[in-house]
This record gives C-alpha cells, sequence and structure tokens, in this order.
C-alpha cells in the first residue's frame, strides 16, 4: 500500500512539473506538410487519422489533440487552410501485395533458420 502510495505521489508530480518546451521554426511548405501528414486518414471506416490511431494506441490523445491545436494556430497564422479546406489523403493498396510460399518447418529443424523471422513466428503461432 506504501509502495503505491507513492507511486501515486510520483506520478502527480510529474503531471505538475513544468514540462521543458522546444522551438521549431517551419516553413510554409514543412507546415503544409504536416497538415497533410496529419490528416491521412485510415481505411474501411475512414474515421480516424494515423495520427489519432498512434496516439491512441500510445496513449498519447491528450499530447495529439494539443499539438494538432498548435498546429492549427500556426495554419491561421499562415493562411493555411484546413480541416474541410484541406486536400483529404487515405491510406490504401496501391498494387498487389508481394507474397511468398514458404514450407512449414519446426523450430529446431536446420530449415527454419531460412524463414524470414517476422514469418517464423506467424508460421509457429507464436504470439509475439
Amino acid at each position: 500500500m506504501k509502495k503505491q502510495k507513492k507511486q501515486d505521489e510520483r506520478s502527480v508530480e510529474e503531471m505538475i512539473k513544468p514540462k521543458k518546451v522546444f522551438s521549431l521554426k517551419l516553413s510554409k511548405q514543412e507546415l503544409l506538410h504536416l497538415r497533410d501528414l496529419f490528416g491521412i486518414v485510415l481505411p474501411v471506416d475512414m474515421k480516424s487519422t494515423i495520427s489519432q490511431a498512434l496516439a491512441a494506441s500510445q496513449g498519447r490523445h491528450m499530447s495529439e489533440s494539443k499539438l494538432w491545436n498548435k498546429l492549427v494556430s500556426l495554419f491561421d497564422e499562415a493562411e493555411i487552410p484546413y480541416g474541410d479546406e484541406a486536400p483529404d489523403f487515405i491510406v490504401s493498396i496501391s498494387a498487389p501485395p508481394q507474397l511468398g510460399v514458404f514450407e512449414m518447418v519446426s523450430e529446431d529443424s536446420e530449415q527454419a533458420e531460412n524463414v524470414p523471422s517476422g514469418l517464423a513466428s506467424v508460421l509457429s503461432g507464436d504470439d509475439e
């Protein structure tokens, strides 16, 4: 119980502690690129962007939201259109996926050394 209280106190201190802020000077073209990068929509439901999905997977919703709001202020200052006024981009398959045929082998087999590491875990059923 005492250890949990110390951890809670540390997390509160980290939240209250002023965070170091870094400055970055960007050209209009760089701002345009960031606007477009933040606007790339993921396929199927087209309801979230790559940036939002990454933030969700890493537990950084607030950071992503604050960063976007900072960028919006810069877009306004630079008179760069955003939101409905900006072009839309989507991630999609642009060519047939490259597939290969591999012999399924056991882990202790000499042939297992020739199977790509990512594919070896899939073929063996391991969850990494």
